[in-house]
């Protein structure tokens, strides 16, 4: 895998056809602020060099510590009353779709 790009058949632990999978399903759920985060969230894994979801200074180089760090981020923001709530509802569903693709999730985003 070279620096800054993720390898074709997948991201953090699930394959890209995972990922695509799950992004196929939330296409058809209604466009509630979690799961905007969320679906946000796998298309950015699918393709880490684009911008993240949710601005992280500085970006790691290594696509898996942009997954990982995008994912404490949006946990962050989740808990932090000085967001907005539609904000922190977004960051909720940014944290549990990242937290699957790493592996620290047993299921997807619903």
């Amino acid at each position: 895998m070279s620096i800054g790009t993720l390898p074709k058949h997948g991201a953090g632990i699930r394959t890209a056809a995972e990922v695509r999978d799950v992004l196929r399903e939330l296409r058809e759920r209604r466009d509630k602020p979690r799961v905007h985060g969320a679906r946000t969230a796998l298309r950015w894994a699918l393709d880490p060099r684009q911008d993240p979801p949710l601005p992280m200074e500085p970006t790691p180089v290594d696509a898996l510590l942009r997954l990982m760090t995008q994912e404490r981020t949006a946990l962050a923001v989740r808990h932090d009353p000085q967001h907005p709530p539609r904000q922190r509802r977004e960051a909720h569903g940014v944290a549990q779709a990242l937290g699957w693709v790493l592996g620290y999730r047993p299921d997807p985003p619903a």
